[in-house]
């Protein structure tokens, strides 16, 4: 018996090494040299729970050490007033809160990467973008550490940027988009981020899960002081975003707000006779998430078309091809509301096409930011091609692989509408006629459909 457990224990010490040297050698590759290793993590399929539990976590328990021994153990250095230490209890908690953070972060993130994709001409796929996020904050967590060495602030803030360029450099590997669309989409993964953090910030600092929330700044200044300091901070948001007037003031509405409800939070927590009211706190944020909705739609306010209606512009058949399948959908997150409709077409042999409409009105200020950069790129090798072209009057993106004979084109329709095409084992040529049956202009008569008043 003593021998079995020996070597029980044994194979349990050698799979617990090859976890860490598998840990370790992704960390490194992906600081040390991220063009490389994203084909690696493109090649691989990665199960959901195997991410957070031999990645994320493992980061962010490392993370939450180094705070509590730098916030508890070490302290802050305060200039003419000594080292200040966080209590041991306030450090634990927080350290538990980095990891609750991390899995919710690192899922928010992968929500918004997934959420953008076709309007980047990306595909969706939820175990991709979840991949695509958890190892781009790869340098954002290893950056925690170097908040014990001197000037470690900006040394942090650096790691954070270089975050940012991994991610650059991922996404339209993991999730198909355009590459000269790059810049846009991380750009609009990053401004979507920064946002979500102040929502989340103040449904924690409002909860009293921590005190140093996004909001903190505002808790002890004047009622006037922090409404002028929301509006201006609903403006630099809804500036980014390309938001109409009436976008920025719902921001900074919603973010006075959210701040009220912190600061009455916190009165609260000091205030033994009063009790904290989680549900202003929801409601606070929930109407914080209603704003940035509407301001990702930019200077356009719509209602999304009714799936159905979108159903009905799909062609009934296409040249050489039967359909096979139809459906819809209308989906809601971040606030964000989107509807869509596609397509299975089935030709001779392994033939098989799919087209796909979106309605993304929702998020058209992001298209417009992206269209804005008017980047563009053609390629070319053996295997391959991608390029603009021009279909029935319209712009398009396509791109053929001829080793797989997988096509795809996609094209925006009155800044508001995706259609996609795509295609096994079909001709480019087909794959273009197939874009061209799509009733397009009817399309584009609906840019105004569901608009609503500013």
């Amino acid at each position: 018996m003593q021998s079995s457990n020996f070597h029980q224990t044994g194979t349990d010490d050698t799979a617990a090494t090859a976890h860490a040297a598998t840990f370790l050698a992704r960390v490194k590759g992906i600081l040390l040299s991220p063009a490389a290793e994203w084909p690696v993590i493109d090649r691989e399929d990665t199960a959901p729970a195997s991410v957070f539990g031999t990645y994320v976590l493992p980061l962010a328990a490392l993370a939450a050490a180094v705070n509590f021994i730098r916030l508890s153990v070490i302290g802050i250095n305060m200039p003419f007033g000594g080292t200040i230490r966080s209590p041991v209890m306030a450090g634990l908690t927080n350290a538990i809160l980095t990891c609750v953070m991390a899995v919710v972060g690192v899922a928010l993130i992968a929500g918004i990467i997934n959420l953008l994709a076709p309007t980047f001409g990306g595909v969706r796929d939820t175990r991709r973008a979840l991949r695509a996020s958890a190892y781009s904050l790869t340098a954002a967590y290893v950056g925690t550490f170097l908040g014990l060495l001197p000037m470690g602030t900006l040394l942090g803030f650096l790691a954070g940027l270089y975050g940012i360029y991994i991610l650059y450099l991922g996404l339209p590997l993991m999730m198909h988009s355009k590459p000269d669309k790059a810049v846009g989409y991380t750009a609009s993964v990053v401004i979507c981020t920064v946002v979500a953090g102040l929502i989340l910030g103040a449904v924690f600092g409002a909860l009293g899960l921590g005190r140093s929330g996004a909001f903190s700044g505002f808790n002890s200044s004047p009622e006037q002081t922090r409404e002028e300091s929301a509006r201006s901070v609903g403006n630099a948001i809804g500036g980014l975003l390309g938001s109409d007037q009436k976008g920025k003031e719902d921001i900074g509405a919603a973010i006075s707000k959210a701040t009220t409800a912190q600061a009455s939070t916190a009165q609260a927590s000091s205030d033994s006779a009063r009790a904290p009211n989680p549900t202003q706190a929801a409601a606070a944020a929930g109407g914080l998430l209603t704003a940035l909705g509407g301001a990702l739609g930019g200077e356009h306010r719509h209602t999304p078309v009714d799936f159905h209606q979108l159903e009905g512009l799909l062609p009934a058949s296409l040249p050489g091809m039967t359909r096979q399948q139809a459906r819809g959908a209308a989906n809601k997150a971040l606030g964000v509301q989107q509807t869509s409709a596609s397509a299975t077409y089935q030709g001779a042999g392994n033939a098989r096409a799919e087209v796909e409409i979106s309605d993304a009105t929702a998020v058209s200020g992001l298209m417009d930011m992206a269209d804005s950069m008017n980047v563009s790129e053609t390629s070319e090798s053996d295997s391959g091609f991608e390029k603009d072209i021009t279909v029935a009057g319209r712009k398009v993106h396509e791109k053929y692989d001829r080793n797989s004979h997988h096509g795809e084109l996609s094209t925006l329709v009155a800044h508001r509408f995706a259609v996609s095409v795509s295609g096994n084992d079909v001709p480019v040529e087909d794959l273009e006629r197939a874009l061209s049956s799509v009733d397009l202009k009817s399309l584009e008569a609906l840019k105004d459909a569901g608009a609503t008043a500013n």
